[in-house]
């Protein structure tokens, strides 16, 4: 039995780093109806979905299991991001309030070293999440390490100097930008100019152990910065249902999504 999970958590890694690396990377709406190789969205293996402990934006330790009996939509983001993970975030906001209760939502740091509790703090401020219900989860590295390669995850790239030195940049970034009345939260999000992704993008069979990014380009701070984006709803028994990519999100059908799996009879 044992062989048995690890054998299929093998494949969810396999599954979710080609689908959201390789062939979905980076493309806009458009492109993922013109190309082959994309997968709008992806049906993990139904198994009981990889259990966590991390702190949330209060410093309670949080785990998977707190939401026993709760739809668990999950993402994974970090606070120095001022492009892609908000409006991920915010998209996935719109359908949580959509949906009402029966529903528990996390965004679990990929950046262990910019994610510092103030930034957090600040992140949810901005935005009126702080006792909304969304819960902003993190950790060390070794602690988050787990959960990025359970999920098939690949996180921030940046060395940790580099990271804090960014992460540095983005607060005076964001502290110029409140000083000149520019709000930053509510900006819509545009793709960057993108390169022509590298030939590791398409691969079929992807190195799992190998959590490079080698995808398209998302990120206007470059492919240190770069990591996987897609939103995971868990079922109210804990097991995993259905994977979105970022460009395939939109509000009211996550939200439908969400009304299925919350009206399911525990069987």
């Amino acid at each position: 039995m044992a062989a048995e999970v690890s054998r299929r958590r093998r494949f969810l890694l396999a599954f979710a780093i080609c689908a959201i690396l390789g062939g979905l990377g980076g493309l806009t709406m458009a492109e993922l109806q013109s190309d082959p190789e994309a997968r709008p969205r992806f049906i993990p293996p139904r198994e009981e979905a990889h259990e966590f402990r991390l702190h949330d934006q209060d410093g309670d330790v949080t785990t998977l299991a707190d939401a026993s009996g709760d739809v668990v939509v999950v993402t994974f983001i970090y606070t120095t991001c001022w492009d892609l993970c908000p409006a991920e975030a915010a998209t996935m906001m719109q359908a949580v309030k959509q949906v009402g209760d029966g529903v528990t939502a996390y965004a679990i740091s990929v950046d262990p070293v910019g994610d510092t509790a103030k930034r957090v703090d600040e992140w949810l401020r901005v935005r009126s999440w702080q006792n909304g219900p969304m819960k902003y989860l993190t950790g060390t590295r070794e602690e988050l390490t787990p959960v990025w390669r359970a999920y098939g995850i690949v996180p921030v790239n940046a060395t940790d100097e580099d990271a804090y030195e960014a992460a540095e940049a983005t607060d005076r970034f964001r502290a110029q930008a409140a000083a000149e009345g520019l709000d930053l939260a509510s900006r819509p999000y545009t793709h960057p100019e993108r390169p022509a992704p590298p030939p590791a993008a398409l691969e079929g069979n992807p190195d799992v152990r190998d959590l490079t990014y080698r995808g398209r380009t998302r990120h206007a701070a470059g492919l240190e910065y770069e990591h996987s984006a897609y939103v995971l709803l868990i079922d109210k028994r804990g097991v995993q249902r259905l994977g979105i990519p970022f460009e395939r999100l939109d509000a009211d059908a996550l939200a439908q999504d969400l009304r299925v799996l919350r009206d399911e009879p525990v069987k």
